[in-house]
């Protein structure tokens, strides 16, 4: 009676997102069940056509959620695109059946089964082909390269300055535009630039002008000519869209101030009462922050307006999408509105939101391709920066992240482990080079798009904003070329080996080593597969290889300064806060 209560208590499927999800014209399932069973089998079938075309399949072990719960997964593939199904529990007791009346031990009728009425042919996430696994590098503009070719009426800090709030450096896009070698010697596929726009601030995220490059940057000739020399190298450009709020100096605004509820604006920002006042603060803002009203993005003109700035930097200058600053603060109609406005001026841009938290509502299709992975950056910095977790707790929390998503989203989630809003890696990393390496080596062989924030490949540092806001070192004897090199070969890799770039993820757990993480990417289509082994500790590893591990597949080391080959029965050293990549070469257990 125990077993039937566990799996009451702790099965769960619905038929939606990420339990149920559309992958091309497969339907792709989960459930969840504690860790006591042994199998999953799914029977599905035509709702017309039940007995005629009933079928089961044999669901795959997908994810731990933790150490008491799994998710089972299964591909099921319809011509009619219709499905109803149900789930077969299989234990070392019996076998019981799931279905919308629960557990049970009798299988369900065909009113009680899970539907999927009909796989519509646009109504699953398709992200652009590019965005899977790619190469991000983010540039603050203000602090990338000066090239003294744009006037500039600020007083500027020394390159070299500790920077600060109100600092400026004179950082332009010619500048970035004289430096793209250092992007094509990385290997980096996109350029993400933070605002370009017209704003008073170095940072640019108070918008003052969305149709004009700040001046202090350059012109839209300047932006184009940077855009077509990424392109000419291969290099894809990414603009950080601020359409959460605006500037205080934002004609609009300063309408407002004037005029009050008299103003033809009165109604495209959120206005407690009249009239305005910064100090009272009566109106919505970001994050209560005056000189930031926020845009009511329900206004038929607002949204309006700020498609047409997608829209228009697109036809002006060839970039190739966008990342939307706030975005969960803004409404999903809004963003629905957008995609259709961006994707009908460029099919293959990209939509990314910046979004903290879990990020399914926006992921299904229909408003964005992609959203900054902060989890798991924090995971990653949590085992390696800060050492808070060991292996296992990491892996879970990997797991856990996995299992909040369909499979084929987690490609294109930008994994960071900072940016221009947070400590660099290394000051997290308290200056320890290895470490930072170690970090960054998970970064860039974990499923999804790892995104390097600006000096972090020659070893800059710097505490929370605006410390890690620093000029870029470009003097050769003062950067690490240790982690510049570190950063090629990692960016080498996933070029030579798709199964970095879009294949699956899987872990190996290892429940008698809690010091080394060890995990397994591996491609269908390229029929690579590769394992990292991590040892995030000060102190050397010991691991035998097992069946578990690795199967009876032979591997050979890729990087790393470890055995050779890798292989069922060796005892392996992995020494102090080192990471090991192996490929394979020898059998392999899945008969391809």
């Amino acid at each position: 009676m125990s077993v039937l209560r566990d799996l009451r208590l702790a099965t769960y499927h619905e038929s939606v997102e990420p339990y149920a999800y559309a992958d091309g014209e497969t339907l792709v399932v989960r459930l969840r069940v504690p860790s006591l069973v042994d199998s999953v089998t799914v029977t599905h079938y035509d709702k017309f056509k039940r007995e005629a075309t009933r079928e089961d399949i044999s669901a795959q072990l997908y994810a731990y959620e933790d150490e008491e719960l799994v998710q089972f997964q299964a591909q099921l593939a319809r011509v009619s695109k219709r499905f109803r199904y149900f789930f077969r529990i299989h234990t070392t007791e019996e076998t019981y059946f799931y279905s919308r009346n629960g557990v049970s031990r009798e299988e369900p009728s065909d009113a009680d089964a899970f539907e999927v009425p009909y796989l519509g042919e646009r109504d699953h996430f398709s992200p652009p082909e590019w965005t899977k696994g790619a190469v991000y590098y983010q540039i603050f503009p203000e602090r990338f390269y000066r090239s003294g070719t744009v006037p500039n009426d600020h007083t500027l800090s020394d390159w070299d300055a500790t920077p600060t709030a109100d600092a400026f450096f004179g950082g332009d896009l010619p500048g970035i535009l004289a430096k793209l070698d250092h992007l094509t010697a990385l290997g980096v596929d996109v350029l993400y630039m933070t605002p370009v726009f017209h704003a008073p601030s170095n940072h640019k995220y108070d918008t003052v002008d969305y149709f004009h490059i700040d001046p202090h940057f350059g012109s839209t000739e300047d932006l184009k000519r940077l855009v077509d020399a990424c392109h000419d190298r291969g290099i894809r450009v990414v603009l950080d869209a601020v359409f959460n709020h605006m500037g205080a100096q934002h004609p609009v605004f300063q309408d407002l101030l004037e005029k009050g509820a008299d103003s033809p604006y009165a109604s495209q920002i959120i206005a407690r009462n009249w009239p305005l006042s910064p100090e009272a603060l009566n109106y919505e803002t970001f994050g209560y922050v005056a000189n930031m009203p926020k845009w009511r993005t329900a206004h038929p003109a607002v949204e309006q307006m700020l498609c047409n700035v997608g829209t228009h930097w697109m036809r002006e200058t060839g970039v190739d999408g966008f990342r939307l600053d706030v975005s969960d603060e803004v409404e999903h109609t809004f963003w629905k509105i957008f995609r259709r406005a961006i994707k009908a001026e460029n099919p293959d841009a990209l939509i990314c939101g910046e979004i903290w938290q879990v990020a399914t509502p926006w992921l299904r299709g229909d408003e964005f391709d992609a959203v900054m992975n902060y989890p798991l950056g924090r995971a990653i910095l949590d085992y390696v920066a800060t050492a808070t977790i060991h292996a296992g707790e990491f892996l879970y929390r990997v797991e856990k992240i996995r299992s909040l998503y369909p499979e084929h989203v987690l490609k294109t989630l930008w994994c960071l482990l900072d940016s221009h809003d947070t400590a660099r890696l290394l000051t997290l990393c308290d200056g320890d080079t290895a470490r930072a390496k170690l970090a960054s080596f998970i970064q860039f062989t974990m499923f999804g798009a790892p995104l390097l924030y600006y000096g972090d490949e020659v070893g800059m540092t710097g505490e929370n904003d605006p410390l890690c806001r620093g000029g870029m070192v470009w003097e050769h004897v003062r950067q690490n070329l240790s982690l510049f090199e570190h950063y090629q070969t990692l960016i080498a890799l996933r070029k030579q080996f798709r199964a970095l770039r879009d294949g699956a993820y899987r872990p190996l757990l290892s429940r008698d080593n809690l010091n080394v993480c060890a995990y397994l990417r591996r491609c269908e289509q390229s029929a690579e597969q590769l394992v990292a082994l991590v040892n995030s500790t000060a102190n050397e590893q010991v691991i035998t290889v097992t069946d578990a591990l690795i199967g009876d597949v032979m591997y050979t080391r890729v990087t790393g300064d470890g055995p050779e080959t890798l292989s069922k029965g060796k005892s392996l050293s992995i020494p102090p806060y080192t990471a090991l990549l192996y490929a394979k070469t020898g059998r392999d257990p899945y008969g391809r």
